[in-house]
């Protein structure tokens, strides 16, 4: 009898004990006993996943690096993404040693090797015009940003030298967009020509050439083992790649309610995907465009996270590769110092911000609303209201504070970029920051390939696709379609004389090393083509192949350049010289087309875009209204976020942010050469 009471009570004071931690783990907000649900079922336990904590061996810990940048095409393959990417990999040879750095760029060029396609797009101002060049994006040891050599180097090469503890850091320039419809994800843009002899041009455009936020994850989930990933992204729509480590939808904790409400979920019936240790920086969030990207980039005007970020990061100048500036110890040291100066439309941020992030959007779709709230979390809410007002939270927190800090000297930069939104930036309620986000703001560029454009089939040419847009432009069409009147004016009128006169060299504007691609031109148009009025990406293609750019290897640069000044110099040349014809039937249709399609608009004359001295870049015009509040929005609930859960003791989520923090802040290993 005494032995059984010993045991019983040693089982009693044993599920004390468990009972005890369970608590520790869960944290210890609201009441002790679980809330019902309202439906009358049970509630289920919430339980973190906790990471693998066996011992890392350090002799068997590696750490290794890849630089990653589609750029999708010639056409979008800028200069600027070529600056970047080939400094990235300078830096990180000249540190580490060479078989521990893989790049991805574009084409897949090899410095030291026969070049074999132009694949870098960059202008230059001549005579008012910018004008395209391409040439060959070589760096060393580089290799096609090809979607399968890019995922199979990750799970052959890549990650089998860090899953026993190591480090990827891995760097990713442009392009970026998104796919899907309703909950879109973030895609990387990759490169989408590969050779086919069959093809005309000797190369294809492929279907598919993209590295989406569950694609990454899932091979990072297959092999990281107990690696880790530290990340910096630069391209548009770049902040989805957050999700990684970050599930769009948290789970609020049942002991928060008097009543669980219909609504609620456990975690694991949201369906959350596999969790992987992955933390860094993007430029923006999964909603919109980003700075940079550009191909013409000036040491005076590039300006974007593209650039910031890297030249803090690495102590190198992009355009030299010779030291300049301070070389930063981690990501997180160079993206405090990029966010410092960057007032462009970017909107920096770490992937512990956006897991507070996901907890402000619990807070103001649900908790809220909600009737049935505990009194002490329901103080909590109005506290996490009116700290979006302005009103800062007060925490002894050490962590928290020390971001409250870093917030507010973000916000104070941008006070002295652009004093005239002090007041809105330092006092201004979430109705008036709100205010600001809606009015009309600049946008930023493009992705490479937007959604809307069918995507070619692997039997087309090749295409060079559209140019990225000049940041402020914005990703919108427009209206270029030229009215049935002026098609008949240029297909019957104009179009025929002219022909006429190029076919017996009767055009003296037309230059000689252009001829025989005007002469092409002119051929596709009587099979129905539209290279005249149609959007420039259709005459860029053209431009691109027929130069001679494509292939480095037989360029000849004088007939080259004749033909791209022709490609941006076309339509207006062509009715200037119809205007003066001596036909007076040609002459007034060219009127009549000026009159009813000004060059001005798509597709007009000014297919290339013409420098002007009023033009403005991202690097000297103020920071935007728009953009500042979007930042500022951003901090405010970050931080409110993180006061509320402290308030109620959710550890699991503060544990988790601290994992994330810290994960952030790893520095880079010493150089080993």
């Amino acid at each position: 009898m005494i032995l059984r009471r010993l045991v019983s009570l040693g089982l009693f004071r044993l599920a004390a004990v468990f009972a005890c931690v369970l608590a520790f783990v869960m944290g210890c907000a609201g009441p002790t006993v679980a809330p019902s649900a309202a439906d009358g079922r049970e509630v289920e336990s919430v339980v973190a996943a906790g990471p693998d904590t066996r011992p890392v061996d350090p002799a068997r810990a590696q750490n290794v690096f890849v630089m990653l940048s589609g750029g999708v095409s010639p056409s979008s393959n800028n200069y600027s993404q070529y600056l970047q990417a080939k400094a990235v990999t300078a830096f990180l040879e000249r540190n580490y040693p060479l078989d521990t750095v893989w790049t991805f760029f574009g084409a897949g060029n090899v410095e030291g090797q026969p070049p074999f396609l132009g694949d870098v797009r960059r202008s230059e101002a001549r005579d008012g015009r910018t004008l395209n060049t391409w040439l060959p994006g070589t760096i060393s040891r580089n290799r096609p940003a090809k979607r399968e050599i890019v995922l199979r180097a990750f799970r052959e090469e890549i990650l089998p030298r860090v899953r026993d503890g190591g480090t990827v850091y891995l760097f990713v320039g442009d392009h970026g967009s998104q796919r899907g419809t309703g909950e879109r994800e973030s895609i990387i843009d990759l490169w989408t020509l590969a050779r086919d002899a069959t093809n005309e041009r000797g190369w294809k455009s492929e279907r598919g050439e993209v590295l989406g936020v569950a694609d990454l994850r899932e091979v990072l989930a297959e092999g990281l083992g107990r690696g880790r990933v530290i990340f910096c992204m630069t391209q548009c729509h770049s902040g989805g790649f957050h999700h990684l480590a970050v599930p769009r939808e948290l789970t609020a904790n049942p002991r928060w309610f008097t009543r669980v409400p219909s609504w609620w979920k456990p975690a694991a019936a949201k369906g959350a995907p596999a969790d992987v240790r992955a933390a860094g920086f993007t430029a923006t969030d999964e909603f919109n465009l980003a700075a940079g990207c550009d191909p013409d980039p000036d040491p005076d005007k590039w300006a974007g996270y593209e650039r910031f970020m890297p030249e803090n990061l690495l102590g190198l100048d992009l355009f030299t590769l010779l030291p300049s500036g301070e070389r930063r110890a981690s990501f997180y040291e160079a993206h405090i110092a990029a966010t410092l100066v960057d007032r462009t439309i970017d909107k920096p941020y770490s992937t512990s911000e956006q897991y507070l992030e996901r907890w402000a959007n619990l807070i103001e779709t649900r908790l809220v609303k909600e009737a049935n709230l505990s009194d002490p979390v329901k103080r909590q809410v109005a506290a996490y209201q009116r700290a979006l007002d302005g009103a800062a939270p007060r925490s002894g927190n050490p962590a928290l504070r020390e971001r409250q800090e870093l917030f507010a000297r973000f916000t104070q930069r941008m006070t002295e970029q652009n004093s005239a939104l002090r007041e809105l930036l330092l006092t201004g309620t979430r109705q008036q920051l709100d205010a600001a986000i809606a009015s009309p703001g600049r946008g930023g560029r493009g992705p490479a390939q937007p959604a809307a454009t069918a995507q070619p089939t692997a039997a087309q040419p090749a295409p060079a696709p559209t140019p990225a847009p000049v940041p402020g432009s914005g990703r919108g069409r427009g209206g270029n379609t030229p009215s049935p009147e002026v098609l008949k004016l240029w297909n019957e009128t104009v179009r025929p004389a002219w022909k006429t006169a190029v076919l017996a060299d009767r055009v003296a504007v037309l230059p000689v090393g252009a001829r025989d691609f005007e002469k092409h031109l002119l051929a596709q148009e009587a099979k129905g083509k539209d290279f005249l009025f149609a959007n420039a990406r259709t005459l860029a293609d053209e431009v691109y192949w027929k130069s001679g750019y494509a292939d480095p290897a037989t360029l000849d640069r004088a007939k080259a350049e004749a033909v791209v000044r022709w490609g941006s110099e076309r339509r207006s040349q062509i009715l200037a010289w119809a205007k003066v014809s001596d036909e007076p039937a040609v002459r007034a249709a060219a009127e009549e087309i000026t009159k009813l399609q000004p060059a001005g608009r798509r597709g007009g004359a000014a297919q290339e875009g013409t420098r002007t001295p009023q033009t403005t870049t991202e690097s000297t015009r103020p920071l935007s209204k728009k953009t500042a509040a979007e930042r500022v929005l951003f901090y405010r609930r970050t931080l409110a976020a993180w006061a509320f859960l402290l308030a109620v003791d959710e550890r699991p989520a503060l544990a988790r942010i601290a994992e994330l923090t810290a994960l952030e802040r790893t520095p880079l290993p010493p150089a080993m050469k």
